[in-house]
């Protein structure tokens, strides 16, 4: 159950770094209930308060 949390926070740490707590605490329970996990409210908040406090990520101007 530990990978399928990780992988949610993880995704969500890619697109909602610095957003609000309550965006990214959505987005995590989002991700979770997907994945089949039911979320823990305190585990959630404190992953949401690291990933909003996070800077954003440069964008990704790739070219092929």
């Amino acid at each position: 159950m530990q990978i399928r949390v990780d992988y949610a926070v993880n995704k969500v740490m890619q697109t909602h770094r610095g957003q609000s707590e309550d965006a990214v605490a959505q987005a995590i329970q989002d991700q979770l209930r997907s994945v089949g996990v039911v979320p823990n409210g305190r585990q959630i908040a404190q992953y949401a308060a690291v990933i909003s406090a996070l800077p954003l990520l440069p964008p990704n101007n790739r070219t092929q």
